[in-house]
C-alpha cells in the first residue's frame, strides 16, 4: 500500500510538470528577457528559452514525463517507467544546479529521482544480471582478439578523438589576433558622408578570421579578416570564408582598451575609426 502511494504521488507530480509544458506554463520567456544581450541573460532564462525555442522538443519532453508517469501507475510497467524517468530527472537536476534554476524545483526533482531509484532497486539484481553478468559471459563471442589488443584499440580511439577535437578547437577554429574581442565605434572621420559605418565590430576569438559588423539598424554582416601583429596591417573581406571583395584595407593601432583603424572602407572611402573595447559579459 505504501509503495503504491509513493508511485501514484510521483506520477501525479510528473503529470503536472508534463502538462505544464504542453499548456505553456513552462518554457515560456518574458519579452524583457528577449530584449537583453545574450551575455546578460541569467542561466535560468537562457535554459528556459533554449528548451522553449522548439515547441516540438518541449512537447517531446512533456510526452516522456506524461508517458513515464502513467507507466508508474501500473505494477507491470513500473520498472519500465522508472528506468525511463531516472535519466530524465538526473539531467533536470544537473541543469537546475549548474544553470541556477529555482531551488524548490531542484528539490522536487531530487525527491522524484530518489523515488525512481527506489523503484529500480527492487529489481537491481535482475538488472545487474541483464546488463553485466550475461554480457560478461558472452563477451568472448563479440570480438576475438587478445585483451592487450582490445585495450590498445580503446586507448587509440580515445587519443584520436581527443587529438582531433583539440586540433579543431585550438587550431582550426581559432587563430588569435591582438584585436580579438568586441569593439564599440566611438568616433568616425570619413571622406564620404554617405559611407555606411558599423556601430560595433566583433573580431571573433572562437572563429578563426571571422569579423562581424553590427549596424545601427540592428543588422549583422559577417566578414573575413586578417590582422598582422607585426606590421599592424588589417584587411577585411566581404565573405567570411572565401574572402571575396575587400571591405577594408589599412592599419590599426592598439592602445589598451582603445583601437584605431585607418584605411579605405568600401571602394576607396578613407576613414578613421576610434573604437573602445566592450565587455560582453
Amino acid at each position: 500500500m505504501g509503495l503504491a502511494v509513493v508511485r501514484y504521488g510521483a506520477a501525479l507530480v510528473l503529470l503536472v510538470y508534463g502538462f505544464a509544458k504542453v499548456n505553456g506554463s513552462q518554457f515560456t520567456i518574458l519579452d524583457s528577457e528577449l530584449d537583453k544581450p545574450m551575455g546578460h541573460v541569467s542561466g535560468f532564462w537562457l535554459t528556459w528559452y533554449y528548451f522553449g525555442f522548439s515547441k516540438f522538443y518541449g512537447n517531446l519532453i512533456a510526452l516522456a514525463q506524461i508517458g513515464g508517469a502513467m507507466l508508474l501507475t501500473f505494477p507491470r510497467t513500473t520498472l519500465l517507467g522508472a528506468c525511463l524517468l531516472a535519466p530524465i530527472l538526473a539531467n533536470i537536476i544537473l541543469i537546475d544546479v549548474f544553470y541556477g534554476v529555482e531551488p524548490g524545483a531542484t528539490l522536487v526533482a531530487i525527491i522524484l529521482l530518489g523515488v525512481m531509484l527506489a523503484l529500480i532497486s527492487d529489481q537491481f539484481s535482475s538488472l545487474v544480471e541483464l546488463f553485466w553478468t550475461r554480457q560478461k559471459s558472452a563477451a568472448g563471442t563479440s570480438f576475438a582478439a587478445a585483451p592487450a589488443l582490445k585495450w590498445a584499440i580503446r586507448v587509440g580511439m580515445l587519443s584520436a578523438a581527443f587529438g582531433f577535437t583539440y586540433w579543431v578547437a585550438n587550431y582550426n577554429n581559432r587563430a588569435p589576433s591582438p584585436i580579438d574581442g568586441a569593439w564599440e565605434v566611438i568616433r568616425v572621420e570619413s571622406s564620404d558622408a554617405t559611407a555606411r559605418i558599423p556601430q560595433r565590430i566583433y573580431f571573433e576569438y572562437n572563429r578563426a578570421h571571422m569579423c562581424v559588423f553590427k549596424f545601427a539598424d540592428g543588422s549583422y554582416v559577417t566578414h573575413y579578416f586578417q590582422a598582422n601583429p607585426d606590421g599592424r596591417s588589417l584587411g577585411i573581406w566581404k565573405q567570411s570564408l572565401s574572402k571575396g571583395p575587400e571591405v577594408f584595407k589599412g592599419n590599426y593601432i592598439l592602445d589598451g582598451t582603445m583601437l584605431t583603424l585607418r584605411g579605405d572602407l568600401d571602394n576607396g572611402r578613407n576613414v578613421v575609426l576610434e573604437l573602445e573595447r566592450r565587455q560582453v559579459r
